[in-house]
């Protein structure tokens, strides 16, 4: 089987990371994977792709490669944003390449992807055709009418993508009522977590400069509006006694490190994107989860498996990570004090510790890679399929 997998950019966030989870996952089942992305933005830390075992190709070498060609190639137009001339340039780049590739499979992830790249996979006959929504930007993050400009065109889109995914029932059931697609069109996957080697706990301190006794929280999550980090800083600003240490970055980074000057100097810190922060979480004695909402936390599985309490924001995605007592879960409306007794409880109390990370450790093997993969290849079954669409693709 070959597989095209479409992504909008290879930043640090959770889509390329389980992206280059898949291309490995699948590698060892057989699949031949061709990863295509755009570029970051100038403010993010981009993926090295080197470094996580993918061979880099040119676009020239993909296409000369066609059916053969298997790794990461990067396309310079595919970025987030709306640009026209750029948008064009994109779509005609991934046209040309899929004609070339051939793929049995394009599966495309992330809004502006999903767009180009099913648009693209339609026009060249691709057999089969897959989207993962990791979330949406439906609402929250766009007035009223690029809202509805976005539903009307994920509606015309989902009405001719073969498969749905979404990372979470939450996920699946908020298209729905936006109207994306009836609720039975989605299916629902995991996202695949690769969980690092853990640091102990001793030694993850020492790296990060934090005193053996202090009462340490993590925020881990992109410096945007939806992540509501402001709330973590309120949360520690009312608790002179507690630190916590941010780790991400984005466009709100000047104001958040205003805020913490004003509430909190000393006691939070802005990490920045640190590619290993899973790995340091050992570190701490609980995540918290402040997002509006979410399509499933990645870094709450991760914190699962380094035995950290996460608690959050009873919002759509946080809700369906840390629900059946995997983690603990404050009405939003509760707003930050709420948030701050959740936490006072959790870290004074050993014994809800310890049942959150037993309970959470339980539901760690539904996210590992493998396990992802396979549940994935079950959707690219073509066997039914009576073969491609390929001769009937227009050439060039």
């Amino acid at each position: 089987m070959r597989l095209v997998r479409i992504l909008t950019r290879p930043n640090l966030g959770g889509p390329m990371q389980q992206a280059i989870a898949l291309w490995h996952a699948h590698r060892a089942l057989g699949v031949q994977t061709l990863l295509v992305t755009g570029v970051v933005d100038g403010a993010e830390t981009a993926v090295d792709g080197a470094a996580a075992g993918l061979p880099i190709l040119a676009y020239e070498e993909a296409c000369r490669l066609g059916p053969a060609a298997a790794g990461w190639v990067v396309l310079p137009h595919l970025r987030r944003g709306l640009a026209p001339w750029r948008d064009v340039r994109a779509g005609q780049a991934l046209r040309h390449l899929l004609r070339r590739v051939r793929p049995d499979v394009v599966h495309t992830h992330t809004s502006k992807a999903g767009w180009l790249g099913r648009r693209a996979a339609m026009r060249c006959g691709v057999p089969w055709i897959v989207h993962t929504f990791h979330g949406h930007v439906l609402q929250d993050y766009f007035g009223w009418l690029g809202s509805a400009w976005m539903r009307a065109l994920e509606r015309r889109l989902a009405a001719r993508t073969d498969v749905l995914v979404a990372v979470s029932d939450s996920c699946a059931e908020e298209l729905a009522a936006a109207g994306v697609a009836g609720r039975g069109r989605f299916q629902v996957v995991p996202p695949a977590v690769p969980l690092p080697a853990l640091l102990p706990r001793a030694v993850a301190r020492s790296q990060l400069g934090i005193p053996p006794a202090q009462v340490r929280l993590a925020c881990v999550g992109r410096l945007v509006p939806i992540k509501r980090v402001e709330h973590f800083v309120d949360l520690l600003a009312g608790q002179p006694t507690w630190h916590g240490d941010v780790f991400g970055d984005g466009p709100l980074r000047a104001e958040l490190a205003a805020r913490i000057a004003a509430r909190a100097a000393g006691r939070v810190h802005l990490r920045g994107a640190v590619p290993a922060v899973a790995g340091l979480l050992p570190a701490y004695d609980a995540l918290v989860v402040p997002s509006v909402r979410e399509g499933c936390p990645l870094v709450a599985v991760e914190a699962f498996a380094a035995g950290v309490p996460v608690v959050g924001y009873d919002v759509p995605g946080v809700h369906d990570a840390l629900a059946q007592g995997r983690g603990v879960l404050v009405p939003a409306a509760a707003g930050v004090p709420g948030l701050a007794a959740a936490v006072a409880a959790t870290v004074a109390e050993p014994a809800r510790v310890a049942a959150c990370t037993a309970a959470a450790r339980g539901a760690i093997d539904r996210f590992e890679p493998s396990a992802v993969a396979r549940r994935l290849l079950a959707l690219y079954d073509l066997r039914n399929r009576g073969g491609g669409r390929y001769d009937a693709a227009p050439s060039g």
